[in-house]
């Protein structure tokens, strides 16, 4: 698969980073495949941003991420993703690339999928219709997954690709069917006021982190698999709810989904994590789960009313964990462009 690619010039593309609420794990092949799966989330206005400039003096590709690499060919570059990418879409040299996020990698947004999104959205043809974003997400998931071969799905792709608030419904042929979800005055005024992510410290390689989840469903771990079966339940009702406009139900549905999560790996949770988040239940949070495949990041928690959150806030505040402010964002990826000759 390819990307079209547009005349040359100077990008900046923003993909959002998402917050799944129910049915993460079920996106991994490992499951879906023969199953369906389905993955409740929701694009968040934060983001990773990635800068084109498709010039470069001496012909070399440089990239400017965590840290500054200069190489003089497309395999000497120091970033998996990017030199993947690369690869795929034939570009050689005379390349510099820049990337900004609003979060930490490896921290359970989806970084890394919104990276690979920008990435390909900037030196691609920038179309945003609905067959071209669904080639997009194919193709950068394809990066990691087949690439790569690393323990991913492709739900991060996806968010990143079309924004909303999203319906996953996973085929058991592996397709997806992003399905958006109305977004009520009930459901805005949700997740601007009761919805809290907390930063509780660490990050990790999703990969590394879904690597045991995804041994033991490929081996028939009756336990996971029976989890896994749970969560893709609860994703459906929690789309119910959302659909239905009856958001009290989703924190003791969040509550649900976390208990059933702890089960796919020891590397999900940790008594440090655990004791944050008895902490954030005795201030007055209705559930929460940490966000991605674990083992660190963020974590998501939801308060019973709009009043309480001020207090989850405060005692979270004070264990240390740092807030990360967020909204709904509704358009996906986007980028401007400047031509030159």
């Amino acid at each position: 698969m390819t990307v079209q690619h547009r005349s040359r010039g100077a990008v900046m593309a923003l993909a959002p980073l998402r917050v799944s609420l129910a049915g993460g794990g079920t996106d991994l092949p490992s499951y879906h495949l023969g199953r369906g799966g389905r993955v409740l989330s929701l694009a968040i206005d934060r983001y990773v941003c990635v800068n084109t400039f498709e010039r470069s003096f001496d012909g070399s590709i440089t990239t400017r991420f965590d840290t500054v690499g200069v190489a003089h060919e497309r395999e000497a570059v120091d970033h998996p993703i990017m030199q993947v990418a690369l690869s795929r879409l034939g570009r050689k040299a005379a390349l510099q690339v820049a990337s900004h996020a609003d979060a930490p990698s490896g921290s359970g947004l989806g970084s890394s999928g919104a990276f690979s999104v920008a990435l390909l959205h900037a030196l691609g043809d920038g179309a945003t219709d609905d067959a071209s974003l669904n080639r997009l997400a194919v193709l950068a998931s394809d990066l990691e997954m087949v690439d790569l071969q690393r323990s991913v799905g492709r739900h991060d792709h996806y968010m990143a690709a079309f924004g909303g608030l999203r319906d996953l419904r996973i085929a058991a042929d592996g397709t997806i069917e992003p399905v958006a979800l109305p977004v009520s005055p009930a459901v805005r005024a949700f997740v601007r006021d009761r919805l809290l992510l907390l930063f509780v410290g660490g990050t990790r390689d999703a990969s590394a982190a879904l690597s045991v989840q995804d041994d033991r469903t490929r081996s028939g771990d009756r336990n996971v698999i029976g989890a896994l079966d749970t969560i893709h339940e609860l994703a459906h009702e929690a789309a119910q709810l959302l659909e239905a406009g009856e958001v009290d139900g989703i924190g003791m549905l969040l509550d649900r989904h976390w208990q059933h999560k702890r089960k796919l790996s020891s590397r999900v949770s940790s008594m440090a994590i655990d004791e944050l988040y008895a902490t954030a239940r005795a201030a007055g949070a209705s559930g929460g789960k940490l966000l991605g495949a674990g083992g660190g990041g963020f974590l998501l928690l939801c308060t019973q009313d709009e009043g309480g959150s001020a207090a989850v806030r405060g005692r979270m505040t004070a264990v240390g964990a740092r807030e990360l402010p967020f909204a709904l964002d509704s358009e996906g990826v986007r980028s401007t462009r400047i031509a030159f000759t």
